[in-house]
């Protein structure tokens, strides 16, 4: 037996060695010091059709003739990049939308800088409105579908609350939303009596990368330090498994910086004040009552979520007016969602439940 490991040994070391064989990695610097081989991620076509101080609007390139009247817009998170959603054609939540004919675009928030002091304010009440008036604009319609995706389920629902009129259906993916002390997660990491991230960003200016990916890490140190990277090891020799690690692990480290105010403006707001769901949150002067969201609204979860937990997201639902609600789940974690094979079916229904929700389907020009 010990004879027979140790071959397979060998076989994954040389699998291993065959794999990082003149591979290049991405460049580093003082904000992603990680060497990240530069595996390809983000492959589904697509354009840049406005823009604005940095933050990009991208059309996908519509797989279908016809796509349903009402666009979806995907509002990521601030952190990390949005190619997560297409991690490759076979994982990808964005070409899932695109093949059941959905015209699709998304905001790509950028890497901030010492120059970018945009706060909560700025990125809902600017960019997301002057994006989505776009939109409108630019299909001809008076509403769009709006998937949020963890922090960007935040934006998505402050959004909707504002400017209920511009939204048709409401997705909220692992969305950080409901912040009450039982939640856990990145809930109990942020808790004010041991954090206060003004006192961390003042020397940076900004918040950068690495201390998210490290931030986020810390809630399994054991696996993300040291037990998946013996997974790696003892897998290398399954055809296709060290591509889409090292595609995940390009994620987890290929992180932006982000705006300092706009991350003390979320985490003091919401995380430690639950000011979204009490109704005492304000965007430019403006209240922002969850009440008010009477629209279709789905929340997509997973079972296993240890970053942005069920309640997270589920609890946002009571504070809503909606009748018209659907829970999605599946047995994965916060990544998992949109990468795992366990979740494939969910998005079918997810799919499903839109599309009878985004009108008929109509031939638009490319």
């Amino acid at each position: 037996m010990i004879f027979l490991e140790g071959l397979r040994n060998v076989r994954r070391s040389l699998k291993l060695a065959e794999w990082f064989l003149g591979r290049e990695f991405l460049p580093w610097d003082e904000d992603t010091p990680y060497l990240i081989p530069d595996v390809k991620v983000g492959q589904t076509q697509r354009i840049e059709i406005y823009s604005d101080d940095g933050v990009k609007l991208y059309r996908y390139i519509p797989m279908t003739e016809k796509q349903y009247e009402t666009p979806l817009l995907i509002v990521y998170a601030l952190i990390n990049k949005p190619y997560i959603l297409d991690l490759y054609p076979e994982r990808s939540v964005i070409r899932k939308f695109l093949q059941a004919g959905f015209d699709v675009y998304l905001i790509k928030w950028g890497d901030a800088t010492v120059a970018d002091q945009f706060s909560l304010d700025d990125y809902v009440d600017d960019f997301m409105h002057e994006f989505i008036e776009y939109i409108k604009s630019y299909a001809k319609v008076s509403k769009v579908s709006i998937l949020g995706y963890c922090m960007g389920g935040g934006l998505a629902a402050i959004y909707s609350s504002l400017y209920l009129q511009n939204v048709k259906n409401l997705l909220l993916l692992a969305a950080t939303l409901y912040f009450d002390k039982e939640v856990g997660g990145l809930v109990n990491l942020s808790d004010k009596r041991f954090f206060d991230p003004e006192e961390f960003v003042a020397p940076f200016g900004y918040v950068p990368a690495w201390f998210l990916a490290e931030r986020y890490k810390t809630l399994r140190p054991l696996e993300n330090y040291l037990t998946k990277y013996v997974s790696m090891f003892l897998n290398a020799d399954k055809e296709g498994f060290l591509d889409l690690f090292f595609r995940m692990e390009r994620w987890i480290h290929d992180g932006v910086n982000v705006a300092p105010y706009a991350y003390i403006d979320y985490v003091k707001k919401l995380y430690q004040e639950n000011a979204l769901c009490e109704g005492k949150l304000f965007i430019n002067g403006k209240r922002v009552d969850p009440k008010r969201i009477d629209l279709p609204t789905a929340v997509i979860i997973g079972k296993r979520d240890h970053l942005a937990p069920p309640k997270n997201t589920l609890g946002f639902l009571n504070c809503i007016s909606s009748k018209d609600k659907a829970i999605f789940e599946a047995d994965v974690g916060h990544v998992g969602l949109v990468v795992s094979a366990r979740a494939v079916k969910m998005w079918d229904e997810v799919v499903k439940w839109l599309s009878e929700r985004s009108g008929k389907k109509i031939e638009r020009p490319i």
